[in-house]
């Protein structure tokens, strides 16, 4: 009985905050969901032995499996409110919903452009959307080896305004707060800025992009890294990790900056993209990390074919005990192949196959991932 008065005065309570949306205005309930089989062997790249790790078994390969609802209403005057609450699904998980919230937040656009304040994709992630292959969840595209923390995927606690449409340009401005009470406190939070400049018209599209995040460290994981091997961003704590590639500097030393240039075309046989990406640190702790991506996808029939290569260059740096010495450069690589067979707009079957290598001098390591899956878009 005391369960049933409780399911009831939550439902009345759903029902209370929703009774003012009008529903027919726009109200969208939206989803992913993805499972593949997947198989990835890592071989560490180590001074001192390699290691050889394999993860086998289901994963979201192709997307991040999710559940939202956005809208969107007309407050008259040349205004619009609008909404998006998105939340992650793990359906090889036990618990389905993981307490990780992706895109959520409220905004308010009008003639001089649109504001929204909450949980966002950063530009540079929206722009790498310009993948062949998408963003895809095992990230093995090695632009993502420049994003040295998962708030330059998404910022939480972040305003962004997007100016009005101008011959197919918008710029974009966005800061997340490192969420301190004051300026003697020390912020545990990063802190992240950016502003960049889009453009897209008929069938091309191009981005540029800088962005700068405080109060963390310079590091990334291995292209294509996420089941086998080592999990955690390489920082630097022993010469092993320096086959990782880029060595961390503590958070307090220099800001990381980013800049992202992409470029796509879709010539309507194929289409096209180039990413340049580029994270570095200034100063006398100077590192950098620069990769270049190019791609190819060609709809075939129901089939869709996609091929990226990546290359990477780093140019890394680390403490020594009492000196600094240059240790951990080298180059580092990726090729992506999906094969996509799309049922209809919603269900895909889908192939995927990656081979990342890391090269320091002598050291080498490589990380291959193969996925068999199905997404169904809602």
């Amino acid at each position: 009985m005391k369960k049933s008065l409780v399911a009831l005065a939550t439902l009345s309570a759903l029902g209370s905050a929703f009774a003012d949306i009008d529903v027919s205005g726009g109200v969208k309930m939206y989803g992913v969901l993805d499972q593949s089989v997947q198989s990835q062997q890592m071989v560490s790249p180590s001074y001192a032995s390699q290691v050889t790790t394999n993860y086998q078994g289901l994963f979201a390969s192709a997307a991040t499996s999710r559940l939202g609802f956005k809208g969107a209403r007309d407050l008259g005057d040349g205004f619009k409110g609008e909404f998006q609450i998105e939340q992650e699904i793990s359906p090889d998980s036990a618990t389905a919903m993981p307490s990780k919230n992706r895109g959520t937040f409220v905004g308010l656009s009008g003639s001089a452009g649109t504001l929204r304040f909450g949980t966002q994709e950063t530009t540079a992630y929206e722009v790498f959307g310009m993948d062949v292959n998408g963003r895809v969840e095992y990230k093995p595209q090695m632009w993502r080896t420049t994003a040295p923390s998962s708030t330059q995927d998404r910022a939480n606690n972040s305003v962004k305004y997007i100016t009005p449409e101008f011959s197919g340009f918008t710029g974009h401005l966005m800061l997340n707060f490192s969420e301190t009470s004051d300026s003697n406190n020390t912020a545990t939070n990063a802190a992240y800025t950016s502003y960049g400049i889009k453009f897209h018209k008929d069938n091309a599209k191009a981005a540029l992009v800088h962005d700068t995040l405080t109060n963390t460290v310079m590091a990334y994981k291995f292209a294509g890294l996420n089941n086998a091997g080592v999990t955690a961003d390489q920082t630097t704590t022993t010469s092993t990790t320096l086959a990782y590639g880029l060595v961390a500097w503590s958070a307090s030393i220099q800001p990381i900056q980013r800049d992202v240039a992409a470029f796509s075309y879709d010539f309507g046989v194929a289409s096209v993209n180039y990413i340049y990406a580029k994270s570095y640190q200034n100063g006398t702790y100077a590192a950098s990390n620069t990769t270049n991506t190019y791609g190819v996808k060609v709809p075939f029939d129901k089939m869709t074919f996609a091929l990226s290569y990546g290359t990477g260059m780093v140019d890394s740096y680390y403490s020594a005990n009492s000196g600094y010495t240059t240790a951990g450069d080298g180059t580092n690589t990726d090729t992506t192949f999906g094969a996509y067979y799309n049922f209809d707009k919603s269900t895909q079957a889908y192939f995927l196959y990656s081979k990342s290598t890391s090269a320091v001098g002598y050291v080498e390591g490589s990380n291959t991932t193969t996925a068999i899956g199905a997404r169904y878009n809602f």
